[in-house]
């Protein structure tokens, strides 16, 4: 009877899942729809004869021009709508004899259980959510837990940043998913402009459970001005990739907000890379900038765009671009003052050929060098904000899981 309503439970909450990702869905159409609406208005609007009246001329551009942004906002809504439905997943009990020997298991270590899910989502990765506590004055890290389920599941398993660090005697819910394939190491260099002293340039490494993101600003001119602007834009773009979606939806976000302001004196660029640690892909987006590159064991490949600095460009024109990244890739990215103020000629080509001819596998390492060759290029000078992001990415060994005694 007890498994009997176990399974009701779990077919509810899937069904409950589905029914609010097809609402999602209904949403995203009705914005697409409103969209194409008024991109339908704007061209039959364009089919009437041209008015004499310069004023009704004036008051027709503006409308054209008011329902394109609104046609935009529409289908960046869409979009995260999309998105989030994408990210819904479906509860599965685990039962049978595996529950049984992993309940029976953690209660001979102090830990009681009281529910345990598999987690099926869009991604090809176990993951699972665990309801327990702990006996009476016993505490336990997160990590401990994550120990003795790898064991017991024969896979090793980490804890999501979503969890507490201790366990004690009130029951908490615990999520943990397959260990990704890559891990990462980051690290920045920078200079600030020598008549300044903020730098223009902002920077930020978003690293989540499955992922890791390179954001990069720069803002008009330099000083605290531009670093008020890059900074924003850093600031927003962590929150929209903290909210579950990509790259490109941040993009068009922040590109169409920038163009509703109007003020072309502060449109900053955005260099926004991200790196799944699963799956090894890198997806970047580009707004303004300098070139980045990916430097592999035996060639560097350019990153680069012709977009024009948020706000200046229409939101369908903003493209993404994949890599499938391997280990020891070392992704870089860096703002304009690093490629500018070179008196000998192109800055993106020869420190292209530059980080081809290094033999360095370390991030810090390599990002140091690339900043003092820019300032030695610039004889010394640093006359804009210089700053060099670097992320690098390896497979995890091969382990294998010890017992816990």
């Amino acid at each position: 009877m007890e498994s009997q309503y176990w399974n009701d439970e779990v077919q509810q909450s899937a069904w409950l899942l589905d029914y609010d990702r097809r609402c999602m869905l209904d949403c995203a159409d009705t914005f697409q729809n409103l969209a194409a609406v008024m991109g339908e208005m704007n061209w039959e609007l364009e089919q009437e004869k041209t008015p004499d009246d310069r004023e009704e001329l004036l008051r027709r551009r503006q409308a054209m021009e008011s329902r394109k942004q609104y046609a935009a906002h529409m289908r960046q809504m869409a979009g995260m709508l999309q998105s989030v439905a994408d990210t819904s997943v479906q509860l599965i009990r685990l039962g049978g004899r595996q529950e049984k020997q992993i309940v029976r298991a953690l209660a001979g270590e102090g830990i009681v259980v009281e529910d345990i899910y598999l987690l099926r989502g869009k991604e090809d990765r176990l993951q699972i959510t665990i309801s327990v506590r702990l006996t009476k004055n016993k505490s336990m890290t997160v990590e401990e837990i994550a120990g003795y389920l790898s064991v017991l599941m024969d896979i090793r398993l980490v804890p999501q940043k979503r969890n507490p660090y201790f366990v004690g005697e009130e029951s908490v819910s615990l999520y943990f998913e397959e260990e990704p394939i890559f891990s990462c190491l980051t690290a920045a260099a920078c200079a600030t402009e020598e008549t300044e002293s903020v730098s223009g340039d902002s920077y930020s490494f978003l690293e989540t459970d499955d992922s890791v993101a390179m954001i990069l600003s720069d803002g008009v001119g330099s000083g605290e001005s531009a670093a008020r602007d890059s900074g924003r834009i850093v600031d927003l773009t962590e929150r929209i990739l903290d909210a579950g979606l990509g790259p490109d939806m941040a993009m068009l976000f922040l590109n169409g907000m920038a163009g509703a302001e109007g003020d072309e004196n502060r449109m900053a660029t955005l260099d926004l890379c991200r790196i799944d640690l699963y799956r090894g892909e890198c997806e970047t987006v580009k707004a303004g900038g300098a070139a980045g590159f990916i430097k592999r064991s035996d060639r560097v490949e350019k990153i680069q765009s012709r977009q024009l600095p948020l706000g200046m460009s229409a939101s369908e024109d903003i493209s993404k671009k994949k890599w499938q990244l391997n280990s020891g890739d070392l992704v870089i990215l860096v703002s304009d003052g690093v490629v500018q103020n070179w008196p000998c000629g192109d800055g993106e080509y020869l420190l292209e050929q530059k980080i081809a001819s290094l033999n360095v596998s370390s991030p810090v390492d390599l990002a140091n060098l690339i900043l003092r060759y820019a300032i030695r290029q610039c004889g010394g000078k640093i006359r804009d904000d210089m700053t060099v992001l670097v992320t690098g990415i390896w497979k995890n060994e091969e382990r294998e899981i010890e017992d816990i005694e």
